[in-house]
């Protein structure tokens, strides 16, 4: 079966792109790889991942000019090649490969993951999510979203999670020297509370600031406790500013920019791992990759209950789901854990367990070979 894939990226670290790469692998693997061609508007760049990644083109950016070239490209390959399928990663993409999925007879698959879906969409994204043929969501969440919005005529919204890399991420003592790099206490005489991801203004939605809220509301009582907020973005003099605010910044970490090869070691130092998301126009998640790697290394996780991030949680077997303006509740939960060394320990246990059991590559393309199959 010949599949024709379109994506805006799979080379950089960002989830869609991350998500993008699991699929074509996936494919790949049920497929051949002779038999998946990958069209890709933006390419390889310094600082993306370090393994190479193969496609059949990628542009050099979301210039006009690689934007023409991919237009052009799709439709010799549909012309010429005669995929079977033609699978777009992005709802920006859908209405100009629905239509040309359409007038070359190929089935057309589309994925759709959270804020892109609710934040204002173009009439063409719009008509290309309403028609596509099949679409691929990362969550439950968005699926009922767009079920319950009316924004498509057929009701067929397969659910695929997200899944993580276990040969990578995996429980275990983290590196003394990565530790020290970033200057992370150690975690065995210290409760680090970490969260990691783009201290950015456009990622407000993630809730960094409410995060050394609710870790203030801690007080002197618990002062083996360390707020970790790894990254880097254009909010990070906010953030700091903030936890002076509010006095805690002699407790508060702001690592910088994290490696991708230190991005296990980071997540073995937590105690508990924090993204307490909220949801709304230009805001909000799928299902974030950070707190199902952390998971991966036996770390319990604090998510939201406004977007997909509450699936990564498993009736609070692994973890707690949070109202994001609750900061007493936030505060209370970081508390129960610290007090609760019993009450961790089962939920260090049942994160690596739910991790293993919904969020591993294996399941992710189970699923996959599923969809395919009764596409």
């Amino acid at each position: 079966m010949k599949i024709l894939f379109i994506t805006p990226g799979c080379f950089d670290k960002g989830g869609i792109s991350r998500y993008s790469r699991y699929q074509i692998t996936a494919l790949r693997e049920l497929y051949g790889n002779t038999n998946v061609r990958v069209l890709s508007l933006l390419g390889p760049k310094n600082g993306d991942f370090e393994v190479p990644f193969e496609v059949y083109w990628n542009g050099k950016g979301a210039d006009t000019a690689s934007k023409i070239k991919l237009i052009l490209l799709t439709c010799w390959v549909l012309i010429r090649w005669r995929p079977k399928i033609v699978h777009t990663a992005h709802i920006n993409l859908s209405g100009f490969t629905h239509f040309l999925g359409k007038l070359s007879g190929a089935t057309t698959v589309l994925n759709i993951y959270g804020l892109e879906i609710w934040s204002n969409p173009s009439k063409d994204a719009l008509y290309g999510l309403r028609r596509t043929d099949h679409v691929i969501s990362d969550c439950y969440y968005t699926a009922r979203y767009v079920k319950e919005n009316n924004l498509r005529e057929k009701n067929n919204v397969h659910v695929i999670w997200d899944c993580v890399d276990t040969d990578r991420f995996f429980p275990g003592l983290p590196d003394a020297s990565v530790l020290a790099l970033y200057k992370i206490p150690d975690p065995e005489t210290h409760f680090n509370i970490v969260t990691l991801g783009r201290l950015s203004k456009t990622a407000a939605h993630k809730g960094y600031d409410r995060l050394i809220k609710a870790f203030a509301k801690l007080g002197d009582r618990f002062s083996q406790a360390r707020l970790i907020i790894a990254g880097k973005g254009d909010n990070v003099d906010y953030y700091k500013d903030l936890a002076r605010q509010e006095n805690v910044f002699d407790k508060v970490v702001f690592t910088g920019m994290i490696a991708e090869k230190d991005l296990p070691d980071i997540y073995r130092s937590a105690s508990v791992f924090s993204l307490v998301s909220d949801r709304g126009p230009n805001r909000g998640e799928g299902i974030p990759l950070t707190p199902l790697e952390a998971m991966a290394c036996a770390i319990p996780i604090l998510v939201g209950n406004q977007d997909g991030s509450q699936e990564a949680v498993i009736d609070n077997q692994n973890g707690f789901v949070l109202d994001p303006f609750d900061l007493e509740r936030h505060a209370a939960c970081i508390k129960e854990l610290i007090t609760n060394p019993a009450l961790l320990t089962s939920k260090k246990e049942m994160a690596k367990k739910i991790s293993t059991e919904f969020f591993s590559y294996s399941d992710f393309l189970k699923k996959t070979k599923v969809v395919y199959e009764n596409l």
